[in-house]
């Protein structure tokens, strides 16, 4: 064990007790509106967030800064509490967020969004992007390439970063074809490619990290084989959309799509998820794919916060505190915009895991 992370989980043990309780975010779920969403928010340590953005913004818009405000700053905290053993594996973890963004920024291009509605999107705040304190590109940075009137000015200005030159190598294939997928697919391979690469052995307990590294990854495949499928996508167009660092391999993979029905691949995918017939369940009563990944991200967090849980001289310590704070993040939000677009508590409920 490395003494030095004494320290760094002493410190993340501090703002642990910061976290909403199960209870309060089944309350939120019954609330009547919004407004009442923030009310109740406003009681709790979010206060302080909600203020900073309060003078300009209301409603859904002042809840989705505050929430990301408050993620900034807890991984922020995760970042820098960490000893530097373990903090190349943290940053490149947290570097998800410069990738989302820029998945944002491509996305917008692609629909011809004007600016300001594309800047929505960014997760920043005080014009410092999520991504500060894990990649190399700032907040104008971001608004730079908002500017810009192409995706392939984008990409070309990129390359400053480092993310630009993977997607130049796809560039011939999306004018060719127009399928934004192909760019946004070769952003999450370079993002898993680097996690990855980045996950060192120091301390001889880094497995776990590893491990569900992996499984995050079969989340992800998984999502791409059922939306193939429920789409009718040909598998060879989804194959290279696939990340071959997961548990699951490419041919069970294609094991499951090849089944042709929704109902059968879920079948064949309990073998490695067996709640998946719940969800499935809930996928009659909605629609919604987003059922299946609900499911099983709930199960990856609620394994992995556990064993990170007990890690208090690793850099699981500083897993656990990001993960608990992700998985606040997901639930907020998705407690926000469901009663934002009307969805029935219920729905809402399953969506939260709650």
């Amino acid at each position: 064990m490395d003494p030095t992370y004494t320290g760094a989980y002493g410190r993340i043990k501090v703002y642990g007790t910061e976290f909403l309780s199960e209870d309060f975010l089944s309350r939120l779920v019954n609330s009547a509106n919004v407004d009442e969403i923030s009310s109740m928010l406003y009681t709790t340590f979010y206060r302080e967030d909600m203020d900073l953005f309060s003078a300009l913004n209301k409603g859904i818009d002042l809840l989705n800064m505050a929430v990301n405000h408050r993620i900034i700053s807890r991984n922020r905290i995760s970042l820098f509490a960490a000893p530097t053993p373990g903090r190349e594996t943290i940053r490149a973890y947290l570097s998800k967020w410069d990738i989302e963004n820029i998945k944002s920024i491509i996305s917008s291009k692609y629909m011809g969004y004007e600016i300001k509605e594309s800047e929505n999107f960014l997760i920043s705040f005080r014009d410092v992007p999520i991504g500060m304190f894990s990649g190399a590109m700032t907040h104008d940075d971001f608004k730079n390439l908002l500017t810009l009137g192409s995706i392939d000015e984008v990409v070309n200005k990129l390359s400053n970063f480092g993310y630009g030159q993977e997607l130049l190598q796809y560039m011939d294939r999306y004018r060719k074809s127009g399928d934004i997928a192909i760019l946004l697919a070769a952003l999450d391979s370079l993002y898993y490619f680097r996690l990855h690469n980045s996950l060192k052995f120091y301390n001889g307990d880094e497995g776990p990290i590893r491990r569900f590294i992996s499984e995050e990854i079969d989340v992800r495949n998984i999502m791409v084989i059922l939306k193939g499928v429920d789409m009718s996508v040909e598998f060879d167009r989804l194959k290279e959309a696939l990340i071959p660092m997961g548990n699951i391999s490419l041919a069970a993979l294609q094991e499951i799509y090849s089944s042709g029905l929704l109902e059968q691949s879920v079948e064949k995918l309990k073998a490695y998820y067996p709640g998946l017939e719940e969800a499935l369940k809930d996928y009659y009563q909605n629609r919604r794919l987003e059922v299946f990944e609900s499911h099983m991200r709930s199960e990856l967090y609620r394994k992995y916060m556990a064993i990170f849980s007990q890690q208090s001289l690793s850099v699981g310590s500083a897993f656990h505190f990001i993960m608990r704070s992700e998985r606040e993040r997901e639930r907020l939000r998705t407690i926000v915009f469901g009663k934002y677009y009307d969805l029935s508590p219920e729905s809402v409920r399953t969506l939260a895991s709650l």
